[in-house]
């Protein structure tokens, strides 16, 4: 969903996400742990 996609920018770009380096976030609804 669009609005999945937007929260993680959001975070991303917010002070809250100041000590993530190097990762790789996926946005698919939960399907990687399914």
């Amino acid at each position: 969903k669009p609005e999945d996609i937007a929260k993680v920018a959001l975070f991303l770009a917010s002070d809250l996400s100041a000590y993530i380096t190097c990762q790789t976030i996926n946005v698919d609804g939960g399907n990687v742990l399914s």
